[in-house]
């Protein structure tokens, strides 16, 4: 992203008739978000493919207009990328890397909003680069890498509106940037059903922060229809399938859980922020204390919600992360404004450095090799640091033993057979790799799969993949069901190459479009004892 770019998007959304802002600091913050993605960049294809990166595949060749646990854009963004460069894991990575230098352009972009000078506005850029957020928003496709930058956007738009809204010639003119925060809100919900709360809790702080005028502006019940009716196909899907994502509530706050207890979310919030979180306190503070953030008091209430959902809830710890841009912003901004002594300014800089040093060392140093592996993987909270330490693995031990059984069922019972997974990343995996080696149709009864279509009714004999057996794990009853092939590396990963056997299963007691339905489960087994 070059200087004349970010400049270039800066203009495009200045208006004549606003109050004079300070210089955006263009030169700086290039640096900054050039040597950002150069260095996200070169680690994009160093981690294997994981298990949700391969569900948005599938998912994204199965199009809907919603799923069960998300909504449409990110497997249309991974299927496109699939079919545009098949097997490339930077090409299904750049939308991730993308949306992550704009929220570091974001994060100057909001502290110049708040009138903060070149100083605070590369502060904020670079506070927001060398995150541990942004180092895992870059990382990989998923849900979070999209939502939290539209989020961060759309706040960005409120400042602006709040900003300009009495001294644009006309109403209408200012209106404009109510009616982008919802076109921006439409988008974010086909990623994450996520901004409709974020929507309620900024107008929870319009209503008792002010300015309470927003609500008389017809540009903030434009955009907030706009936001609505492009929901309006997601709602309509729930419904028909009995709103699964009610249920995946349920689902992360357990995953969440089980990773770490809620007396141990503060110390996942640190783990989030690194040493520049002592920055993100200062914004806190200086909604609070700040002449210049007070006027923009009305996001504390979306902020608050979003904390006591992660700290006292069990929600995801990097749902937060959509509000670090303006956090940043904000201390950067205030301390700017409030002066410091030369000791405070020498300890900024040291642990800007450490935050830096930090970032880089766990980009360059991540994945560790398999080989430096010592520990078995029998917990949930081993799991979630494996995947961060080592990255996913064990996919072609996997795929080697569905076709070692493939291999193992007479020809006679091949036609029409297909594979049934236990849980979605296995399913996601074989419907990947599978067709190279001529593996049949992949279905499986676990989150967003299950609500594909189900195997035929034709379909008599089938390959069960899983860790538990085919009728607990199913629910259903077969005349037959042999274990053909085991997969059980000490070191591997569960339900990928730990714990996991292949049965030939055959003639199911019910139909499966009768039975399927039944038979569908949202929480992933994972082979683990949560």
């Amino acid at each position: 992203m070059t200087g004349e770019t970010v400049a270039g998007a800066v203009r495009a959304v200045e208006r004549d008739g606003g109050a004079p802002l300070p210089a955006f600091a263009w030169r700086e913050v290039s640096a900054i978000t050039a040597a950002a993605g150069v260095l996200y960049f070169a680690r994009l294809d160093r981690y294997a493919l994981g298990g949700d990166e391969l569900y948005f595949i599938g998912a994204g060749h199965h199009p809907a207009v919603s799923y069960a646990d998300q909504g449409p854009a990110v497997p249309l963004l991974a299927a496109l990328a699939d079919d545009l460069a098949p097997g490339s894991a930077t090409v299904l990575r750049l939308p991730a890397l993308l949306m992550t230098l704009l929220a570091v352009v974001l994060s100057a972009l909001i502290a110049r909003e708040l009138r903060g000078g070149r100083g605070p506005q590369a502060m904020a850029a670079l506070a927001y680069a060398v995150t541990p957020a942004a180092v895992l928003q870059a990382a990989m496709l998923s849900t979070y890498a999209l939502d939290a930058t539209l989020t961060a956007g759309i706040s960005w738009l409120f400042l602006r509106w709040v900003r300009t809204r009495e001294l644009r010639r006309s109403r209408f003119r200012a209106d404009h940037l109510l009616v982008l925060a919802g076109l921006l809100g439409a988008l974010a919900v086909q990623v994450k059903w996520l901004v409709p709360l974020v929507w309620a809790g900024i107008a929870l702080g319009f209503a008792l922060l002010g300015p309470r005028e927003v609500f008389r502006r017809p540009g903030w019940w434009l955009g907030s229809a706009v936001l609505a009716l492009s929901g309006l196909p997601a709602v309509l899907w729930q419904y028909a399938n009995g709103w699964p994502q009610l249920g995946m509530s349920a689902v992360i706050r357990a995953e969440q859980l089980a990773t770490s207890p809620l007396v141990a979310m503060p110390w996942q919030a640190v783990l989030l922020t690194g040493p520049l979180g002592l920055l993100i306190l200062a914004g806190m503070w200086a909604g609070f204390r700040s002449e210049l953030v007070r006027p923009y008091r009305f996001l504390i209430p979306m902020v608050a919600l979003g904390l006591v959902g992660v700290l006292g809830g069990g929600l995801r710890p990097y749902y937060m992360a959509a509000a670090f841009p303006g956090l940043l912003a904000a201390g950067a901004v205030y301390l700017a404004e409030v002066g410091l002594t030369r000791r405070v300014r020498t300890f900024g800089v040291a642990i800007t450095a450490l935050a830096t040093a930090i970032c880089v060392s766990v980009v360059l140093v991540l994945p560790l090799p398999q080989s430096q592996l010592r520990q078995p993987t029998d917990r949930y909270s081993q799991f979630d640091w494996r995947m961060r330490l080592f990255g996913p693995s064990g996919w072609e031990r996997l795929i080697a033993g569905v076709d070692a059984a493939y291999r193992l069922v007479p020809a006679e019972q091949l036609p029409g057979l297909v594979l049934v997974t236990q849980n979605y990343w296995q399913a996601a995996a074989l419907d990947h790799y599978g067709p190279a080696l001529g593996f049949p149709a992949v279905y499986s009864t676990n989150r967003g799969y299950a609500y594909f279509p189900p195997p035929p009714d034709t379909a008599t004999t089938i390959l069960y993949v899983g860790i538990d057996r085919p009728q607990t794990a199913l629910g259903l009853e077969f005349a037959e069901a042999v274990e053909l092939v085991r997969v059980d590396d000490r070191l591997g990963v569960p339900s990928v190459n730990r714990h996991v056997s292949v049965w030939k299963c055959r003639y199911p007691a019910r139909p499966w479009s009768q039975a399927w339905p039944g038979m569908r489960r949202l929480p992933l087994v994972d082979g683990t004892a949560r």
